[in-house]
């Protein structure tokens, strides 16, 4: 297993009036790269169904660092920062095709029965891909967005 990586291409509907990707659709492609490597890990829509589990997004933080235009190929890395019995704590860089940091994207995620509606420890096959996943090393140095207080900094 490799570290996962989310591959799209900057639709022109994802435009904003500044000929850039709107904030929101940052939001929509972590998302997707979540939901992808969430699949990848063993948890797609037919193992939520069977298993009768998912996972919710509890909280995120996208920091913007650099335009991105209609039609740029776009990746994002998605690492593994910490995690529990039901919390994951991800990390995500969205790059351009240079490999420029363009948004980061941390958050937290929850795994969730969906008979009960309640949070609940990961099914063992999704546990046993995460803890293998976790294994990749993850993050070596932590990136100074990781965490990141908003805040106004006076002098």
């Amino acid at each position: 297993m490799t570290q996962f990586q989310y591959r799209t291409t900057v639709k022109d509907i994802w435009v904003d009036h500044n000929q850039h990707m709107n904030d929101a659709e940052y939001n929509r492609v972590f998302s997707d790269a979540t939901d992808a490597w969430l699949a990848e890990l063993g948890l797609d829509m037919e193992a939520i169904d069977k298993l009768q589990y998912t996972i919710f997004t509890l909280e995120n933080h996208v920091m913007y660092l650099k335009e991105i235009k209609v039609d740029e190929p776009i990746t994002v890395k998605v690492a593994l920062y910490d995690y529990d019995a039901k919390r994951l704590h991800v990390f995500m860089n969205l790059v351009d095709s240079q490999n420029t940091r363009c948004a980061t994207y941390e958050v937290m995620l929850m795994g969730m029965d969906t008979t009960t509606g309640r949070p609940s420890a990961f099914p063992g096959k999704i546990k046993n891909a995460i803890d293998d996943y976790a294994q990749l090393g993850g993050i070596q140095v932590k990136p100074k967005e990781l965490g990141h207080l908003i805040d106004i900094k006076r002098k």
